[in-house]
């Protein structure tokens, strides 16, 4: 299955509900598919078609999931980049995987420009907070001058690549993981209970999207039709009020997050009752947060 489907599904079934919760944007299923056609029609515009890269360099935002929506409509392949790396190490992961343009936060900016005179590949530049200078474009611009019309259908199988994911690197230099449509799709279908009208659960999401966890954490929330609050980096303080503010039922988390929780000082002041599921993984779980 095209994990393009599932956001079509989900629109087509709950346009309505909300689809993101990030800081003070709430987008409802509507809106984010309207965002990622604009995206798409946007990259398309700049040249981008199957195959080539697109690359994100950035935190936790709904920029993340739009960006690799639009993608995968064009049948281009994402590469969302581990946002504390050094200029070397991004310079050795651009060189590698050869992407066309790079979606940026402001803050790293300067970085990149840094690098640029060493990457080859990049033709675009896209900062997501306002206006980076020395060639960058901003990234709320292009969608605001794109059409928001479908005008772009995926045609890649189950077998093609739709995410180039680098490895931490920790034994060597990092390696480009080529994930598939399939790698996604035949662990939801058999997981992720599909979107329904009557039942809304909100996932928060705090794990980092340039991980494994974190793509398949918004997969399978947007395959189910639920809102996913978007925590940028996980703090123990912030993500117990997101939980109470936002009644948060199901979490992603690994260990030394949960222990972080149980140890913080305010830990008993907030209401975290809505909670119902609580993943981990990553390490073992200590016994005393057992």
């Amino acid at each position: 299955m095209n994990t393009t489907e599932f956001l079509a599904i989900s629109s087509a079934i709950v346009p309505d509900r909300l689809a993101v919760i990030f800081e003070e944007k709430r987008l409802t299923y509507e809106a984010l598919s309207e965002r990622v056609n604009r995206l798409a029609n946007a990259l398309a515009n700049l040249g981008i078609k199957a195959g080539d890269r697109v690359a994100m360099f950035q935190v936790n935002c709904n920029e993340h999931i739009e960006t690799y929506f639009a993608a995968a409509k064009l049948d281009a392949i994402y590469v969302p980049l581990h946002f504390r790396a050094k200029a070397d190490e991004l310079a050795y992961m651009l060189n590698d995987a050869q992407p066309l343009v790079i979606f940026a936060g402001y803050r790293y900016v300067e970085l990149i420009n840094s690098i640029r005179s060493d990457v080859s590949s990049v033709k675009h530049y896209i900062s997501l907070e306002g206006n980076g200078g020395n060639g960058w474009e901003f990234y709320d611009d292009i969608l605001a001058s794109s059409d928001s019309d479908e005008l772009h259908f995926p045609e890649a199988n189950d077998d093609d690549t739709t995410i180039l994911m680098f490895t931490a690197g920790t034994t060597g230099i990092p390696k480009g993981v080529m994930l598939t449509h399939n790698s996604f799709s035949s662990y939801i279908l058999s997981n992720v209970s599909p979107v329904d009208p009557e039942t809304i659960e909100r996932n928060i999401l705090t794990v980092p999207m340039y991980h494994i966890a974190g793509v398949q954490a918004v997969m399978a929330a947007v395959y189910g039709g639920r809102p996913l609050i978007v925590q940028r980096q996980f703090d123990a303080e912030g993500w117990m009020e997101l939980v109470e503010r936002e009644k948060a039922s199901r979490a992603m988390m690994v260990p030394t997050m949960l222990k972080q929780l149980m140890d913080h000082p305010n830990f008993h002041q907030h209401d975290l009752s809505s909670l119902e599921v609580i993943t981990y993984g990553a390490a073992p779980m200590p016994l005393e947060v057992i």
